[in-house]
């Protein structure tokens, strides 16, 4: 059976969209999409590997400097009300989290996050919705056009995540959000939106080794680099660390004149089976964000405490905090969704199971999940994997060996031969360059194990490396290595997620 006739449930999608899924009415924001992937982006700022700690104070000179060239200043900023999350793990779903418990107690939030699954435009939301692309067009092309007037050359334009920082806060201050919840891009410290002056609150999730070619190689570097985003006089929180990198947190919250607390007493337990979460990574991160919502509700002097919004509060000392209601809570808690993180969908021949783990920490608990969640299945066992930036696939390759698997295709992070939203700036024969490697690294730890008898291929885009699988046996298939790839299988067996 064809890919491009592909059914999932009912539902029969099309692999080519850009002819098929692309009506006139949407041809402005694709125009968009277009300027924007032209501005170079993290991958390609990553892969430079040209900035030490010296330069990347510059970085946010240069924010500033596009800030004010498109209308925004400091001092506009210092009238976002925000919750600021760092970390390497977790740091998506406890903004997601914080942003549906403010939303349920009645506040107005904004939500700015990286990457995105399937459009940009998911990276800002409003109400916890992306917001809509007439309203992405008009910002985009209010900031784009203000930057490009003022520019001083052809290279004088922001980095693509600069530039959505940006029209992020543009947003937030034009749509007139409550609370902004806005999670880091890469490190803390010299994170672009760390031009944030006054943030009343900031969580740092669980930490663990990654971009260390920007953080450094240490977990006490990276520890450094997320504790920047601590403010003078701001709660500060975090989960448990290792001893290393909670010293470094402390010693930084000293440094910054800020209160850390640990949430180290779940705040908030899942019921048994409520989840496909691990159980225990949902509750921690579930916790953080009830303790920073809880102290976004509690600052002293709070313009938020409004009458209006008198029914959410209990002012009973529970476990979900003196300020906050407890059912409105646990209906927010249980109603959050952020898909491509421990992500299950189900399909007559294949079920994909997507969690967007690209560091040997989580890799080893995504890999434990997969087998736990498939050990009644009789359904084979297939792996769909790429891995970008100075990551070490043959450590997470390591791990993944541990699910015996019987097919294994590596892939790019590329949906089709064309998808705006998530255009690569490699040629096709680099990325499928990249996934020959990691075959031939694959195949070379297998023969090391003895095991010699698996599927095992390469493919340029998704929907190629899909065709082939379906047409082979039915399959429990994980997706991981990168989100951009779990983003990319979910544009085809689900499009209309973002609806």
């Amino acid at each position: 059976m064809s890919l491009r006739i592909f059914l999932l449930g009912k539902r029969k999608f099309s692999t080519f969209p850009s002819k098929i899924m692309r009506p006139n009415k949407n041809q402005d924001y694709d125009a968009c999409i277009v300027a924007l992937n032209k501005l170079q982006t993290n991958a390609q700022y990553i892969k430079a590997k040209t900035v030490t700690n010296n330069h990347n104070g510059d970085q946010l000179t240069q924010v500033k400097k596009y800030l004010a060239r498109a209308g925004l200043s400091l001092e506009n900023l210092d009238d976002l009300s925000v919750i600021h999350v760092a970390g390497t793990k977790g740091k998506g779903t406890t903004c997601a989290f914080s942003e549906r418990i403010l939303r349920e107690h009645g506040y107005k939030t904004g939500f700015f996050s990286s990457p995105h699954l399937i459009e940009v435009r998911e990276r800002i939301r409003i109400n916890g919705k992306p917001i809509s692309k007439p309203d992405f067009v008009k910002s985009f092309w209010r900031i784009y056009n203000a930057l490009d007037h003022k520019k001083n050359d052809e290279h004088d334009m922001p980095l693509f995540f600069r530039f959505l920082t940006i029209m992020a806060f543009s947003v937030f201050l034009e749509s007139k959000v409550d609370v902004a919840i806005i999670e880091v891009g890469i490190g803390g410290e010299y994170d672009c939106t760390n031009v944030l002056r006054k943030v009343p609150v900031v969580g740092i999730t669980s930490l663990g080794i990654d971009h260390v070619s920007l953080l450094g190689s240490t977990i006490e570097s990276i520890a450094w680099n997320k504790a920047g985003i601590m403010k003078e006089n701001c709660r500060a929180f975090t989960v448990p660390q290792c001893g290393t990198a909670m010293a470094v947190l402390q010693e930084r919250s000293i440094e910054k004149k800020c209160q850390l607390e640990i949430v180290d007493n779940l705040q908030f337990k899942f019921p048994p089976n409520k989840s496909s979460h691990p159980p225990h990574i949902l509750n921690l991160n579930a916790s953080l964000a009830v303790a920073l919502c809880n102290a976004w509700l509690s600052q002293s002097n709070s313009p938020y405490h409004n009458p209006k919004y008198s029914h959410c509060f209990t002012g009973n000392n529970n476990n979900l905090g003196s300020v906050m209601s407890k059912e409105i809570t646990e209906k927010a808690l249980f109603s959050t969704t952020w898909p491509g993180r421990f992500h299950v969908k189900h399909d007559r021949n294949i079920s994909f199971y997507l969690d967007g783990a690209h560091t040997l920490e989580s890799i080893t608990i995504c890999s434990n999940w997969f087998k736990d969640i498939t050990k009644s299945s009789k359904k084979k066992k297939a792996l769909m994997f790429n891995v970008t930036g100075d990551r070490c696939a043959e450590n997470l390759l390591k791990q993944l060996q541990t699910c015996h698997f019987d097919a294994v295709l590596f892939v790019s992070n590329s949906a089709t031969r064309c998808r705006p939203d998530n255009s690569n700036h490699a040629s096709s024969d680099e990325l499928l360059e990249k996934c020959h490697q990691h075959k031939k690294l694959w195949l070379k730890l297998e023969e090391e194990n003895l095991r010699t008898n698996q599927i095992c291929k390469a493919f340029l885009t998704v929907d190629e490396a899909l065709d082939f699988l379906i047409n082979q046996d039915q399959f429990d298939l994980l997706i991981t290595g990168s989100i951009h790839l779990v983003g990319s299988v979910l544009s085809l067996i689900d499009p209309n997620l973002n609806d």
